[in-house]
């Protein structure tokens, strides 16, 4: 995983994604009625970069957080509240440490667009234990992610994952929450390398 200096340096000047905006699978499942204010108050975006998603859910009356390692990313998403006119809370924290200050408790709603494909070996495991510390029976958790095995990607990529970066292997999450979550493939079908999955904690 590239370090949080580098994202900050990125946030300042040009990170890619940054310009996406309110990820389609979100928004498709807040039309679809899955999460509401009133099935699924709390919410957080693990990961959380500018803030986008965070913004969108506060705008819909959700209690909205986000988390992210970068404290420049955080800048970002704090002025873009202020600007949309929404309530919504920002937390500089490591999704891989045993606890984050100003994020406790559990949320109805979890949602990771590309930070846990983005770690390796014990810190994609520590990320899934804090996946299940702020998660409780009931919870949903929204996993958009690289998605390949590692020997069918390309060597190099420019607009994907690559050999030389890190995916979800098919079977992946399976294995690692199968045992405490069902899970739900957002498409019959996942596109050329990127997935999206939607888990439900069991009761």
């Amino acid at each position: 995983m590239v370090g949080s200096r580098a994202y900050d340096f990125m946030y300042r000047w040009w990170a890619p994604w940054d310009g996406v905006g309110v990820r389609e699978d979100l928004a498709n499942i807040v039309d679809r009625g899955v999460i509401s204010p009133a099935t699924h108050p709390r919410t957080v975006d693990l990961g959380c970069g500018s803030g986008a998603n965070v913004v969108y859910l506060a705008g819909l009356g959700f209690d909205s957080y986000g988390v992210d390692f970068s404290p420049v990313a955080l800048d970002k998403a704090r002025a873009r509240a202020v600007e949309a006119g929404v309530d919504a809370s920002f937390v500089v924290g490591d999704l891989t440490a045993d606890s984050i200050p100003g994020l406790e408790g559990s949320f109805d709603f979890l949602m990771d667009f590309g930070t846990l494909d983005d770690l390796k070996g014990e810190a994609r495991d520590l990320m899934v234990a804090t996946i299940d510390r702020l998660s409780r029976p009931g919870s949903i958790f929204l996993e958009w992610c690289f998605y390949g095995a590692s020997e069918d990607l390309p060597r190099i990529s420019f607009s994907g994952p690559s050999r030389l970066s890190s995916s979800i292997e098919p079977g992946e999450l399976e294995e690692r929450f199968g045992e405490r979550w069902d899970i739900e493939p957002l498409s019959s079908e996942p596109q050329r390398f990127f997935a999206c999955f939607l888990l439900r904690k069991r009761q």
